[in-house]
C-alpha cells in the first residue's frame, strides 16, 4: 500500500481510492477473512467488550480515556470526556455519563483524584482495557500483514504501547484536527456501529456469505445463532436486522431464516475492509526515522 503523510489532512476520498485497490490485491480475500475472524474471535466470550466496547459511543468513549491518560499531564475527568465527545456530536452528556458507568462496572476504566481540581476524579484505563486494546490491534495487524509488510510479527508489534497509541491518537487527531470519522462515507457502517455489538454481527454475516441467489449474498446465519454467539437477545438481533431490511441492505428467507445481503451492499461491506486496513497502516506505520517503536 502506500506511503502516505500522516501529517497532512486525511483525504477520504484518496482513501476510498486506495482502498478500492487493495481489494485487487492477490491476498485479499484472505486479509479481509482474517480481519472478520480476528475481530469476532477477539469479542467471543468477552462479554465487557462487548458490552463496554461494542458500539461507536462505548469504543470511542475508551479511546479518548486511553489516549489522554497518555497525551495529558493532567488526563482526562468525566465533565471533560462529556464536553469532547458532544462536541463530537457522538452523544449527549447523559449518554456519555452512561457509557462511563458501564465501563467502570465492567472494570475497564478506575476513577483517580485529580491533581489539578479536588472535586473533579480523573478517568484511568485500567491493565483490562489496555490488554483489550492491545488485542483489538493485534487483530487488526494480523490481518493487515497479509496484504501489507510490518516491522515485526503482528502479534508483537501490535502490543506495543507505541503502536496502540498511534492509531487510537491518530483517530482522535483524525477527528480533532479534521473532522475525519473514517465511517463518515459509510452510513450503513455506522448503522449497524451505533447498536451494542452490531459491528460484529456484521462482520459475521460477511464472513459467512457463500453465495449468489437471485442477485443475494447468503449467508448462513440466523438471528438465533448471532444472538447466541454474541452473548445478545434474539429480539435485539431481530431490531438490528429490522432496521437494516427497512434500508434494503437485506433480507432474511422466510423458510430457511438465513440472511441474505443485498449485492451492492456486500460490496460496500468488502470495500469498508479494505478503508479499515488501509486507514490503519496509515496510522500505525513507522515514519521515515524508524518510530513506531518502544
Amino acid at each position: 500500500m502506500e506511503q502516505r503523510d500522516s501529517i497532512s489532512p486525511p483525504n477520504l476520498a484518496a482513501l476510498e481510492d486506495e482502498a478500492r485497490r487493495l481489494t485487487q490485491h492477490p491476498a485479499f480475500a484472505g486479509a479481509r477473512a482474517e480481519f472478520c475472524d480476528g475481530l469476532i474471535n477477539f469479542h467471543v466470550g468477552r462479554r465487557l467488550a462487548n458490552i463496554g466496547l461494542g458500539y461507536t459511543l462505548g469504543w470511542a468513549a475508551a479511546a479518548l480515556i486511553v489516549y489522554l491518560d497518555h497525551a495529558l499531564p493532567e488526563g482526562v475527568t468525566s465533565a471533560h470526556l462529556a464536553r469532547l465527545l458532544t462536541a463530537g456530536r457522538l452523544a449527549g452528556p447523559k449518554a456519555v455519563k452512561g457509557a462511563i458507568n458501564v465501563l467502570l462496572s465492567f472494570g475497564l476504566i478506575e476513577e483517580d483524584a485529580h491533581g489539578a481540581d479536588r472535586r473533579a476524579k480523573r478517568l484511568r484505563p485500567t491493565d483490562l482495557l489496555l490488554d483489550v486494546q492491545r488485542d483489538n490491534i493485534v487483530a487488526r495487524l494480523s490481518a493487515l500483514e497479509i496484504v501489507q509488510p510490518l516491522p515485526r510479527p503482528a502479534r508483537e508489534w501490535g502490543r506495543e504501547n507505541s503502536v496502540v497509541i498511534a492509531f487510537l491518537g491518530g483517530n482522535v487527531r483524525a477527528f480533532a484536527h479534521h473532522k475525519l470519522r473514517l465511517y463518515d462515507g459509510f452510513p450503513e457502517i455506522r448503522a449497524f456501529m451505533d447498536r451494542a455489538c452490531g459491528y460484529l454481527v456484521l462482520l459475521d454475516l460477511l464472513r459467512r456469505a457463500d453465495d449468489a441467489r437471485g442477485g443475494a449474498i447468503v449467508t448462513a446465519a440466523s438471528p438465533s445463532a448471532l444472538a447466541s454467539r454474541f452473548d445478545i437477545s434474539r429480539a435485539h438481533v431481530r431490531k438490528l436486522l429490522a432496521a437494516a431490511r427497512a434500508q434494503r441492505w437485506l433480507d432474511i428467507d422466510a423458510n430457511s431464516g438465513r440472511v441474505l445481503l443485498d449485492a451492492s451492499f456486500h460490496q460496500r461491506l468488502i470495500l469498508w475492509i479494505a478503508l479499515e486496513l488501509v486507514w490503519t497502516w496509515r496510522l500505525v506505520r513507522p515514519d521515515r526515522s524508524g518510530s513506531g517503536r518502544d
